[in-house]
């Protein structure tokens, strides 16, 4: 399995779910990620949102997050994921969280039975 077929995936579907834990407690919610050229997730968050707090006070989560973003990634989340640039009035935007995944492990699976895919 390629990154190709990833981005394929992730395009055709517009939308994933991203699971982050409270106390033992799973959060699920739907999450509109970009994939930049180097492989990460990227997705905006605002600032008051209860992900957020999880994502910073949860080490124990199979995907690493990195909040600190920075103008630069943020003015290029913008550029990529158009539909967010309704929701902020630009880059500057002190409600704006860049939100960056690092995969370290990608599997996949069609709807159907059968096992997961790697992604190498």
């Amino acid at each position: 399995m390629s990154r190709k077929k990833i981005r394929e995936i992730a395009d055709d579907a517009g939308y994933c779910q991203m699971a982050t834990c409270v106390d033992g407690q799973p959060r699920v919610r739907p999450m509109k990620f970009v994939i930049t050229e180097d492989f990460r997730f990227w997705c905006t968050t605002f600032d008051i949102s209860g992900k957020v707090k999880e994502l910073k006070n949860n080490a124990r989560v199979e995907l690493i997050a990195d909040l600190t973003g920075g103008l630069e990634k943020k003015r290029k989340l913008l550029e990529l994921h158009p539909g967010a640039r309704r929701l902020f009035s630009g880059p500057e935007d002190p409600n704006l969280v860049h939100v960056e995944v690092v995969p370290t492990k990608v599997r996949w699976k069609k709807h159907s039975f059968g096992e997961y895919n790697m992604v190498e």
